[in-house]
């Protein structure tokens, strides 16, 4: 008997062979139908989950957040909404820091720092943003609104290869090795960290396990090398802790198997670790170029906020998202209700897939089976490890305080990062179900099996239902309490959720139960088997449809007249702004230098911003990344002087925030006029010029905003000559209450006339003054501001700023800081004066000449004469990882009003080059190029040296025919 395998479908055939110069029949060479279908599902899993931003058609980010921040509030964005919540930080940080990247490498430079946003920050000289991932090369050559597609195609393919390459490794099919990829790909951390370096580091995790299987079993150096270009690939990523966790695992694993493998073998179990702890070393040692950088920044950066807890963990009912992923509300705020769980939802939800579960658990009762196909020990180890980072994660209790004990990778990191081991490790367990289950049962099951798996079945059953019963409570409070921004029947939506991914439960079981009793007729468990794939592929197409952002091209961070303003205005200086005119570094787009971002930022420059007025950074528990102004808000002007000192050249306020100045409110004399749509009234301005800003009183009762009427503001001289104009949409009117639309007429003077009309809207009864509208302005005050720009945003020139680069004659030493912060908050340090942590080269009290020489990421250069001796004092946070060199010759660059930078320049004509070089910079490039030559080389030499010693067998000469005797 003959037996014919179909995707590990067997069958058996009768004795009857074809003979054997007989051709196989066609339909014997056509491709593996069940490799085909995992194929077809992984193919559209990637293609139609992505959807239409792969052929540029529209973006994979979500610019829609920019509906909030003016100027786009009333420009482009006006009538555009979000799509996908809790993407923040990647449109205001990760996006624009890698399209700043990719334009200055499609520019021929390399940009280690990033000079737009907090003071300066490291951009690509570090691991941080994970441009030098491997699946960011689409971040080098396309431009940033297209790459974010590729890079999630290319994470899915090194995750679906990972994996495959791992599984086949333990001996399972193609499709099974498959299935297990495509199961890791649509898992939650894959889905939800799109844009994030997170999921460019998670990709990895399968290659990892993968490289470490490789040398268990080989123990060369090639399998070393393996490791190291592995872990490189993972610590590039820029998210360590994912790396963290992945090791952590695998080195569990890698010492379960060398003890499976090498019983009583003591020195090989030794030699399989130190192989695999020397690829480590190797990996990190390959990207010591960044890593060592990265180490010294981030010892002089304000990081607060990340100590963790035992508490601090995901809810034990957030396991109804691993079939259900919007059991506790969606994502689209245009599909209420909204997330509504304890914190957001990509730090909670939990999918696997219903299919993916299904295999899992089959995978755990079918034990015998599943460690007959796998390795010694492959299956404990798995099941454990799931079992532990199960607990981990969503129970936390004495065994995440234990492993909290440790530094760095749970004290201070979020457990919930971890549910990227964990949805690799159910992957694993759904891919030797699947195997399980196409090589179906081969004898009668004995009783006391039977009992295991129908008591693994029940116990998962039971545990659903308490998982059910937990989250439905919950459901059912934040109903009562109405805890979701928006409104929803909250146990509806649960209901909805479960019965749904239950309903792919039902189908994945009933698969699963035929091919394991049903029919042996193999095409009939080959259809049943390529339905599994497509369970899973259609589910995760369900869940990451609405998640993935596809917005419109031209809605990628577009150029507005306050783009054009700043870029013409700002020089080498920076910008600042209110809430609702800034969004973390949306600003790198443009190339626009700013005080605000979103990123780590220098200690002692966070403590100089935080010596302003009010509060600059989240409180704990969130870190300190992101810079806010909210102390700024409700009619304070931006005045402090230690805006002046990091050069703050302009400020930007929404047109809805009252201009700053002085108001001269005028209530009108009990009157109302009527403004009609079209018709302009001319008003005489009280006070005449110059002035601010205008404002007419509704009086309509109950007006409110349409967001599509607007009043528009033309003033006039004397002369009848055009001094400014303006006009603002009605957001934030009511009746009773100025409305006040800002213009630029600082420049005014003498008696105005203002012309108003009203657009777009029904018409409009406002106070009244002598029949005419009541007006009331915003006059200028003396407090260092200039309005020169009003539109869909507002902008003011800060006049008492100093130069980002500017001479200081005097310096004083002041070694406390809290009394350095206290100086400069108060103004009392003068603009050519200088604090200095400690004593330094005297400053004799002569003015001196400074020009920009260059001004670009990595370095600064600066032409300075002086009529004698004193300090040249940079405005930005470089001081602990520039150096400095005056004409050619190292320097001292010294810590200069508490958080910026200075140097000691003599009397003269000097050049003052300032370069990108953090401590270790230079041994972590030589480290690296030593590492990978090293590797080279040590893999070249054992290619050689087993090539020499492998046996060659003898060339088998045919016979020569003999020649017939000659006659």
């Amino acid at each position: 008997m003959a037996t014919t395998t179909i995707g590990a479908v067997e069958r058996t055939d009768t004795p009857s062979a074809p003979p054997p110069d007989r051709p196989a029949r066609w339909w014997r060479r056509l491709p593996d139908p069940v490799v085909c279908a995992v194929v077809v599902a992984i193919a559209a899993f990637a293609v139609l989950g992505i959807g239409s931003p792969l052929w540029g058609r529209t973006s994979l980010v979500e610019t829609g957040l920019l509906n909030h921040v003016s100027p786009y509030t009333d420009g482009q964005f006006r009538d555009i909404g979000q799509q996908t919540l809790d993407l923040g930080d990647t449109v205001d940080g990760a996006i624009p820091t890698a399209g700043l990247f990719g334009d200055a490498v499609r520019d021929g430079e390399y940009p280690s720092w990033n000079p737009y946003v907090m003071g300066g920050t490291p951009l690509a000289g570090t691991t941080n943003p994970g441009l030098a991932s491997p699946v960011a090369l689409p971040f080098w050559f396309l431009p940033a609104w297209l790459a974010p597609a590729f890079v999630k195609l290319l994470e899915i393919l090194v995750a679906v290869g990972g994996a495959y390459l791992f599984l086949r490794l333990l001996r399972l099919g193609r499709a099974a090795a498959l299935v297990g990829g495509l199961a890791y790909a649509t898992s939650a951390f894959m889905v939800v960290w799109t844009n994030w370096p997170q999921s460019r580091v998670a990709a990895f995790i399968p290659a990892l396990f993968w490289a470490l299987e490789r040398v268990v079993r080989h123990r060369r150096v090639r399998e070393l090398a393996l490791v190291a270009l592995v872990v490189a690939a993972l610590l590039l990523g820029g998210f360590p802790a994912i790396t963290g966790y992945a090791l952590f695992t695998g080195a569990f694993y890698l010492v379960v198997r060398a003890l499976a493998e090498n019983p009583g073998a003591p020195r090989r179990i030794a030699a399989t670790l130190s192989l695999a702890a020397g690829g480590v070393v190797a990996g990190v040692l390959l990207v010591a170029a960044q890593l060592v950088p990265w180490a010294s920044v981030m010892s002089t950066v304000l990081v607060r906020g990340r100590e963790q807890t035992s508490d601090q963990h995901i809810p034990f009912d957030l396991l109804l998202t691993t079939i259900a992923p919007y059991a506790f509300g969606t994502t689209d705020p245009a599909n209420p209700p909204n997330y509504y769980h304890v914190r957001i939802f990509l730090e909670e939800v939990s999918y696997v897939g219903a299919a993916v579960l299904v295999l899992a658990v089959a995978a755990i009762a079918l034990a015998r089976s599943g460690r007959a196909v796998l390795p010694r020990a492959t299956w404990p180890f798995l099941v454990g490890a799931t079992l532990f980072w199960g607990i981990v994660v969503f129970s936390g209790g004495p065994l995440l305080w234990l492993l909290q004990k440790l530094p760095y990778l749970f004290s201070d990191n979020s457990v919930e990062r971890a549910r990227s081991i964990f949805g690799f490790l159910v992957a694993m367990l759904a891919a030797v179900g699947f195997e399980v289950l196409l090589r179906r049962r081969r004898e009668a099951t004995a009783h006391a099996r039977k009992l295991y798996g129908v008591a693994v079945w029940a116990v998962v059953a039971a545990g659903g239902v308490a998982v059910y019963l937990a989250g439905r409570q919950f459901a059912y409070d934040a109903n009562r309490d109405r805890v979701s921004m928006r409104g929803g029947h909250y146990v509806g939506q649960l209901n909805e959720e479960v019965l749904q991914g239950l309903a792919f439960v039902g189908v994945a079981v009933a698969c699963a139960m035929l091919l394991w009793w049903g029919p042996r007729r193999v095409t009939f468990r080959v259809a049943v088997a390529a339905l599994i794939p497509m369970l899973i592929a259609v589910q995760a197409l369900i869940w990451v449809r609405p998640y993935y952002p596809r917005t419109e091209r031209e809605t990628f961070y577009p150029v507005t007249g306050v783009h054009t303003y700043l870029a013409g205005h700002l020089g080498h200086e920076r910008w600042f702004g209110s809430n609702n005119a800034l969004f973390g570094g949306i600003h790198m787009q443009h190339k626009l230098r700013a005080l605000h971002g979103h990123s780590f930022v220098d200690e002692r420059f966070g403590e100089l911003l935080e010596a302003m007025p009010g509060r600059q950074f989240s409180p704990p528990p969130k870190p300190a990344t992101y810079l806010r102004t909210e102390p700024l808000e409700g009619g304070n002007p931006p005045t402090s002087p230690i805006l002046d000192r990091v050069s703050v050249t302009h400020y930007v306020t929404p047109p809805q925030l009252v201009p700053y100045g002085t108001q001269r409110v005028d209530a009108g004399d009990g009157g109302e006029v009527r403004l009609q749509p079209g018709q302009a009234v001319s008003v005489a301005v009280p006070g005449g010029g110059p002035l601010r800003a205008i404002a007419v009183t509704p009086v309509t009762p109950g007006i409110r905003q349409t967001r599509r009427t607007r009043i528009g503001i033309v003033v006039k001289d004397a002369a009848g000559t055009v001094v400014a104009e303006a006009e603002r949409y009605d957001r934030g009117i009511a009746a009773g209450k100025p409305f006040f639309i800002p213009v630029a007429g600082e420049g005014a003077r003498g008696p105005l006339t203002a012309e108003i009309t009203l657009r777009d809207g029904p018409a409009m009864a406002v106070a009244g003054r002598a029949g005419k509208p009541a007006l009331s302005v915003v006059a200028p005050a003396d407090d260092g501001l200039r309005l020169v720009y009003a539109d869909k945003a507002v902008i003011y020139e800060r006049t008492r700023a100093m130069p980002r680069v500017r001479w200081a004659s005097h310096a004083t030493v002041e070694p406390s800081g809290e009394r350095r912060l206290e100086r400069l908050a108060a103004g009392t340090v003068a603009p050519d004066e200088v604090l200095l942590d400690r004593d330094g080269p005297a400053a004799t009290g002569q003015p001196a000449q400074v020009r920009w020489v260059q001004d670009g990421f990595d370095d600064m250069e600066v032409a300075v004469e002086a009529e004698g001796a004193g300090y040249l004092v940079l405005a930005d946070a470089i001081q602990p990882t520039w150096q400095v060199t005056v004409d050619g010759k190292a320097a001292d660059l010294v810590r200069a009003d508490h958080g910026l930078a200075a140097v000691a320049v003599p009397a003269g004509a000097h050049t003052v080059h300032f370069r990108y070089a953090p401590r270790g910079h230079d041994l972590g490039r030589w480290l690296t190029v030593a590492t990978g030559a090293l590797l080279l080389l040590a893999v070249l030499a054992e290619w050689w040296w087993l090539r020499r010693r492998r046996p060659t067998l003898p060339v088998q000469r045919p016979p020569r025919p003999r020649e017939d005797p000659t006659p």
